[in-house]
């Protein structure tokens, strides 16, 4: 769960931001012009770009990102990197504080898209990339799994990874004794699995909802998602729909009617998605759902006997969504500071054709990330990293994760919604729909 952090550490922070003013970012034009630097090899003037990150070398989750950079630096001598790296959990609060005051550096990561970020942009602070996008082709690089990092028609970023909210990690050994040879292609086949699954005193799925951001984002998104399509989040934030009309009605009534048939583990609301995983591996549920990011943990501790099968999250008859769509988000993506001048925006280009290339998405693949490019998986990955890429191959286009889209405070509500209608004797769906409505201020 320690990519999903980011949603909500973002949402967190939101509210914060402060629009930057004009005389704000006159101020900071030294701060992002200018082409001081020592004299590189062959006596060239070095470019220096100043660049705030969350990478470091010893961090698993973005040691990859680090060694690309420093990769970039060695092989571009007239490049040199000022990296501030910043502790994950303060970097929200930096990047805010930071952006408010005017004082951005050249190069800045966005952790993901988002609020905060499309905030920023819309400030004016950051440089679009739009001029430069012809370094990645479509076939290469979809704009369909880089729209995140676009604002109001602009291209400010390109993400390094994808994280997709929804993966049902199943136990083909149970499947396979339970009389299941192929995971179900429909949602009533799916519930209908679930259904003879609890009557054999299997449990069907394991699930570690205790802070409540997992049913929220691995089972309401892609629910929102097969229904209602890609837009619907936008719809309720517009007044164009409600939380109370018939399509997110639907989804809350779909989750109360898996728990109802004891779907879930009992004490999914008391459990983390570690615990969770552990049920799964043990044996002790036929199937544990969260996002990609968990693959790494699964395959790092179970049995070298258990067999592990991956499965999208199954179509809804009649609903408006498709299977070429998935709920993720995505993130790493470094963006430029608008003041940039001639030299050190040709140089920002270097880096990120050099960070988001062939051959550095591949190093991130290695690491045990999805991504966002079409490029293949190399021979040297984890092999049940490399089952569940394969099970993503279809996928075309992300949809939005729900604790990205929604403010803050609907995020929360909706949390304590769903523990309460996966709780026996808990709420309704129609109370949960009213409060979140109530919340929305709408």
């Amino acid at each position: 769960m320690k990519r999903m952090r980011t949603f909500w550490l973002y949402l967190l922070v939101t509210v914060m931001i402060v629009v930057l003013s004009a005389c704000g970012q006159s101020d900071n034009t030294d701060n992002a012009s200018g082409n001081a630097g020592n004299a590189g090899n062959g006596g060239q003037k070095q470019v220096e770009l100043s660049f705030m990150t969350t990478w470091s070398e010893s961090d698993p989750f973005t040691g990859v990102y680090y060694k690309n950079a420093m990769a970039f630096e060695k092989a571009n001598p007239d490049i040199k990197l000022d990296i501030e790296t910043i502790p994950y959990n303060d970097y929200p609060v930096k990047l805010n504080t930071t952006a408010a005051g005017g004082n951005l550096p050249d190069l800045i990561l966005m952790i993901g898209g988002g609020s905060m970020f499309e905030q920023i942009a819309r400030s004016g602070s950051l440089m679009p990339i739009d001029d430069m996008m012809g370094n990645w082709k479509e076939d290469f690089l979809p704009a369909s799994k880089i729209k995140e990092f676009n604002v109001d028609g602009k291209q400010y970023g390109i993400p390094g990874e994808i994280s997709y909210a929804t993966v049902i990690y199943y136990n083909k050994k149970i499947m396979k004794d339970a009389g299941y040879t192929e995971f179900p292609k429909t949602y009533e086949a799916f519930k209908a699995m679930v259904k003879d699954l609890k009557a054999k005193n299997i449990t069907p799925i394991s699930y570690g909802n205790k802070t409540g951001s997992v049913l929220l984002a691995s089972l309401l998104s892609p629910l929102n998602e097969r229904i209602s399509g890609s837009g619907l989040y936008e719809e309720i934030k517009s007044g164009k729909q409600k939380f109370t009309d018939t399509e997110f009605m639907t989804a809350l009534k779909d989750i109360k009617e898996l728990s109802d048939m004891g779907a879930f583990n009992v004490d999914l609301n008391s459990i983390d998605n570690v615990q969770a995983t552990n049920l799964f591996l043990s044996g002790k549920s036929a199937m544990y759902i969260d996002g990609s990011w968990g693959a790494k943990q699964i395959s790092k501790d179970k049995a070298a006997d258990f067999e592990v099968g991956f499965a999208l999250f199954p179509q809804i008859e009649g609903g408006k969504g498709s299977m070429s769509a998935m709920p993720a988000a995505t993130n790493q993506g470094v963006v430029l500071n608008a003041k940039l001048d001639d030299a050190k925006k040709a140089a920002a280009e270097k880096f990120l054709q050099f960070m988001y290339s062939k051959e550095s998405y591949q190093n991130i693949i290695r690491d045990g990330n999805m991504v966002p490019a079409n490029v293949e998986t190399p021979a040297d990955v984890d092999p049940l990293f490399k089952e569940m890429t394969g099970t993503f191959a279809g996928i075309k286009e992300i949809a939005p994760v729900y604790d990205v889209a929604m403010p803050a405070t609907v995020v929360t509500a909706t949390k304590n919604g769903l523990q309460g209608l996966t709780t026996p004797g808990g709420t309704t769906p129609e109370a949960v729909a009213d409060s979140l409505q109530k919340e929305l201020g709408q």
